[in-house]
């Protein structure tokens, strides 16, 4: 088997050439030990097989972040067979950086020269033939959401794989002075033959001329004589320092990038067109605006949810009936007991009360995939530094904050892109406040049921909520616990693009399909617990304790709501739901509610099967002539004299900011390194959550609006 590592800066493309490479053979994981995302996808060509390994998109091969140590250590330790680094045709002196880090490291290197028909529009001409020869790399012009020019990128790795074209590792002459300096950390490196065989010594010599902390700790755990190799580096670089006035480092990178501008001098002709009309510019303008920025981002997640909620409903209640007509035929076709209840009230009450919300899911996923395909999402960001600093954020906590809508654990692990740790700590504090794809099925049920006309403008409501929880509690993490200076912010703009079918298609499957496995595994093993624990013990009969068959066969039969509720209430999570009643009754929960948030740790989408479950089993109809329940779980709440919209709305305000799920808390703590964190998250979340939901309820009922 083959192996071929896709490297690139971010938004340059990178995502949408793997995508046209591996179609739907993708396996999404973590680098061992870490957790930056890893995909891979493996696909036949002629006799062989080609495993494609999209590498976390970087900027350079430095030790300034997680992503670019993994990304060069794969390369070091996996030994890839070609290196595809995927550039933007538009802003080559940039891109062209990276690719030259990678020949140093002596890998085989394809330079993609991706969107190259915006290129083109904007009158940058590049002589590909030229270009590839001061190189010493082949190049293939692709246009990555379009797929051109993948077929061409693969047929050019196979020829290089097979030495019909030159490999492009090369050594970059980096001057006199660094020449000389650089040769004589090689020999220094060179006492050690086992190191050397492990490294490509040119490149390790390079990486302690730029002061690079990796390549230190390399030298220190892993070289036979690492003290006299660091001394030597020390007294290199200090001559260095000495000779050009600057850092060794920034001599090293001003030596790459007048390479870089040589070669494109030499290759590239900018000549834009006349009428050629900057869209990007012109949309920045408006999207930029220090005065109209955030509104509009306000607007346009408003109108996602109107278009969430519009298309939404209708297919929800298409599920919904279908559901419905399962349990039914169940009713109709086996005789009343414990297996039958546990069909329609454990297993389709409580999994498919959950999968009746997949479409909301889908349609979600599918607005904010085109706003992040389009570019709007970087934008977004970057107006929202500014705010964000008000209140002690890192402008790049944005990007947690957007990744955490989708599912609070990913957020978690992408706030390694802030470097410093307090920025890191409090964005990981705060960003599970956000509405994740978890509780949107939950907040989305609430707001249908308790407020059927103004679902959407609720929805978005609580929404807003999370993140304005999120910035008051940064403000007070900022100023009492995490003090200390913020780091600047520096964000790409990548340019306006039209999305692709085929792009946004294959970032609403990803979504949804996990939607779909957890909802049948985590959801199902729970929904499978919870209903064991709301129908035992059952009553046992009064002669003795032995379970007499003909009573629980009778059971059944009896039609009385009250018998069913009071066997609930005896059950394992009735007891459970009584013992935190006391509390929860002042934000106006009883019982049931009191069980379902506590399943709802576990996930939070088992709010909505657990409230399935109790209803099924409380409303179980006596036989096959019962009338069917409507497997809609709002339309119980709407039912139950007990619940009003005052007490829904202080239910929502629990849901987005209460307890992270159990799997959200795990990765808290992997992140930062101790229990002690999650725990701290744990406690504080369920305390804001709780106070919030007493105020809004006791506030409302004095004003007269619980009812």
């Amino acid at each position: 088997m083959l192996r071929i590592a896709l490297a690139g800066n971010p938004n340059s493309g990178k995502t949408c050439i793997f995508n046209s490479l591996t179609g739907q053979r993708q396996h999404i994981g973590n680098y061992p030990g870490v957790t930056v995302e890893k995909k891979s996808g493996r696909i036949p060509y002629g006799d062989t097989i080609i495993e494609i390994v999209d590498l976390p998109g970087t900027y350079s091969l430095s030790a300034y972040s997680l992503e670019e140590i993994v990304s060069r250590d794969f390369v070091l330790h996996e030994k890839p067979d070609v290196i595809i680094d995927v550039m933007d045709s538009t802003n080559l002196e940039r891109h062209l950086y990276l690719l030259l880090q990678f020949q140093e490291l002596g890998v085989p290197v394809i330079g993609a020269l991706n969107m190259s028909d915006e290129a083109r529009e904007k009158g940058i001409e590049i002589d590909v033939e030229q270009l590839q020869r001061i190189l010493g790399i082949p190049l293939v012009k692709t246009v990555g959401n379009r797929g051109i020019g993948s077929r061409e990128l693969l047929e050019t790795a196979m020829r290089l794989i097979h030495h019909e074209i030159p490999s492009g590792t090369r050594h970059l002459n980096y001057g006199p002075e660094l020449e000389e300096a650089h040769y004589g950390i090689i020999q220094s490196l060179r006492r050690d033959p086992e190191f050397a065989q492990r490294y490509s010594l040119h490149w390790t010599a390079i990486k302690l001329l730029e002061k690079d902390g990796d390549a230190i700790r390399k030298i220190e755990s892993e070289h036979a004589h690492p003290d006299d190799v660091l001394e030597t580096a020390t007294k290199i670089r200090s001559g260095i320092e000495k000779h050009f006035g600057e850092d060794s480092e920034i001599v090293v990178g001003e030596q790459r990038y007048g390479y870089i501008r040589g070669a494109l001098k030499e290759t590239l002709k900018h000549a834009p067109k006349e009428n050629y009309l900057d869209i990007t510019e012109k949309i920045d303008r408006l999207v930029l605006n220090r005065y109209l920025g955030i509104p509009i981002f306000l607007l346009v997640m408003f109108a996602i949810y109107q278009f969430t909620f519009a298309l939404g409903n209708p297919a929800s209640e298409s599920i919904s009936a279908f559901f419905n007509w399962s349990a039914s035929q169940l009713q109709a076709t086996m005789p009343t007991g414990p297996l039958l209840d546990f069909l329609t009230d454990g297993i389709i009450k409580g999994v498919g009360g959950v999968l009746v919300f997949l479409p909301l899911v889908v349609f979600l996923f599918l607005g904010l995939s085109f706003l992040e395909d389009t570019g709007y999402m970087a934008r977004a960001a970057f107006v929202m530094d500014k705010f964000f600093h008000i209140f002690g954020l890192h402008g790049r906590s944005f990007i947690p904050f957007m990744v955490s809508t989708g599912c609070a654990v990913p957020g978690v692990m992408s706030a390694r892109v802030l470097a410093n740790p307090k920025d890191r700590i409090v964005t990981i504090m705060v960003a599970p406040f956000m509405m994740c794809g978890a509780k949107t099925p939950v907040i989305a049920m609430l707001a249908a049921a308790f407020f059927p006309q103004n679902a959407a403008v609720v929805f978005w409501s609580i929404w807003l909520l999370g993140w304005v929880s999120a910035f008051v509690t940064a403000l007070i993490f900022r100023s009492a616990i995490f003090k200390g200076e913020q780091t600047p912010f520096v964000m790409e703009l990548p340019p306006y693009r039209v999305p692709t079918l085929r792009g946004i298609f294959q970032h609403v499957w990803e979504k949804s399909w996990e939607y779909v496995k957890k909802a049948g595994t985590v959801i199902l093993a729970a929904s499978v617990i919870i209903w064991f624990a709301l129908s035992f013990p059952r009553p046992k009969t009064a002669q003795n304790d032995e379970i007499d068959t003909q009573r629980i066969e009778t059971e059944y039969t009896v039609s009385s709501a009250d018998g069913a509720a009071r066997t609930i209430e005896n059950s394992i999570g009735g007891r459970l739901g009584h013992a935190i009643e006391p509390v929860l009754q002042w934000a106006g929960f009883d019982w049931k509610i009191g069980v379902s948030l506590v399943a709802g740790v576990a996930a939070k989408e088992v709010i909505i099967s657990t409230l399935g479950i109790l209803y099924g089993i409380e409303e179980s109809p006596a036989g096959p002539s019962a009338p069917e329940s409507d497997l809609m779980v709002g339309d119980y709440l709407k039912r139950d004299p007990h619940y009003s919209p005052l007490m829904g709305l202080a239910l929502m305000i629990f849901v987005i900011l209460y307890v992270p799920c159990i799997a959200t808390l795990a990765m808290v703590r992997k992140e930062l390194g101790s229990w002690k964190w999650p725990l701290f998250q744990a406690v504080y979340t369920l305390s804001l959550a709780l106070f919030l939901a007493i105020l809004v309820f006791q506030i409302g009922s004095l004003l007269g609006l619980g009812v």
